[in-house]
């Protein structure tokens, strides 16, 4: 689960992994993983609050299909990603003239209106974007462009056959120690947007024994968690986009 927010103020960022720790968050889907960093981001959370007081369009860098609020976890606030930014996660359809109906397993699934269409978000958080007239019924065909992520493409058609059976998220190309290595940068991210010092974090991370003494300053564990807290800021300031395509 996503870590619990605090209300809305001058500091809404969420809290370092929901009292688990780093461990917290090994357990996100790829998508779910990078809406965490994305709202961590001040600026999108400035350009949130305008087009909500203004009625203002969302900065497209974000990669969003419609708004989102930060202060919800990406079930709650029920994310869904552009197609040409997560190739791996969004299938296009349209309304087909041949065929015989196969509904869309709609079970416990949610339709948003994004910008380029009706998208329909599944549990396992992989979306299915309706174009034009496409009925949720069917029948429908899938479009897929040939392109340079055709192979991601194959591979999120191939979650939408497998979702009338399973709930579970579209395959990761991610193993377990890139997954932790994410989660401990986002919980570094978390503390030091909360100005906590690179020891503090460390400790956090691997322990009190690999921290304490005058030789921390020089030591390998301050350097891997400076690198680790360097990439979370990376990965919130847009970083996410390149994981969210490479991570199916």
């Amino acid at each position: 689960m996503a870590a619990p927010l605090a209300s809305r103020g001058p500091d809404r960022t969420p809290s370092a992994g929901a009292g688990g720790g780093w461990r917290a968050f090994v357990g996100l889907t790829t998508p779910a993983l990078c809406w965490e960093f994305l709202r961590r981001n001040p600026a999108y959370r400035a350009d949130f609050d305008h087009a909500q007081d203004t009625g203002a369009r969302l900065d497209r860098r974000w990669g969003l299909a419609a708004p989102a609020d930060p202060d919800l976890s990406a079930d709650e606030g029920r994310v869904i990603w552009r197609q040409d930014v997560a190739p791996g996660l969004v299938v296009p359809v349209e309304r087909a003239s041949f065929g015989a109906l196969r509904p869309l397993p709609l079970a416990r699934s949610d339709i948003r209106q994004g910008e380029d269409g009706r998208h329909v978000r599944l549990p396992s958080g992989l979306q299915v974007l309706l174009r034009g007239d496409a009925p949720v019924g069917g029948p429908l065909m899938v479009v897929m462009a040939y392109d340079a992520d055709f192979n991601l493409r194959i591979r999120a058609v191939d979650a939408l056959r497998r979702a009338d059976f399973t709930d579970a998220p579209p395959a990761s190309r991610l193993g377990q120690a890139q997954k932790e290595r994410l989660a401990r940068c986002l919980f570094a991210l978390d503390a030091t947007l909360k100005d906590r010092t690179h020891r503090d974090i460390a400790r956090a991370l691997f322990g009190p024994r690999e921290t304490e003494g005058p030789d921390f300053a020089t030591s390998t564990i301050r350097d891997v968690t400076a690198r680790l807290v360097r990439r979370g800021r990376a990965l919130m300031s847009g970083g996410y986009l390149r994981l969210l395509r490479a991570g199916f």
